[in-house]
């Protein structure tokens, strides 16, 4: 009961000015407890001469269908060389 966890996360940017990145990481840490979210933080593979920084916070939990739950999260990578990449996904699911 409220043991601190986190999550990991990992995908693909959209698609703009020609190319995708990839991003991948761990959740900051975050009790187990009702209505928690985590904060989501890193920088983007290296493509086509760039990459980008990001940073967001999760969702609250929601059930995962095995058990556990897993959380939801959304930004806008920060502008790089002209262009930004949308990064949506959701993150690995814990019991």
């Amino acid at each position: 009961p409220n043991d601190v966890h986190d999550h990991m996360y990992s995908g693909v940017t959209s698609y703009n000015d020609g190319h995708v990145h990839r991003y991948m990481g761990r959740t900051s840490l975050a009790p187990d407890s009702p209505g928690h979210i985590h904060y989501i933080e890193g920088i983007t593979t290296f493509n086509d001469g760039h990459m980008h920084m990001y940073r967001t916070s999760t969702s609250v939990g929601f059930p995962a269908p095995a058990g556990g739950h897993y959380h939801v999260f959304s930004t806008i990578a920060q502008p790089a060389q002209g262009h930004i990449h949308f990064i949506s996904d959701n993150t690995s699911a814990i019991r």
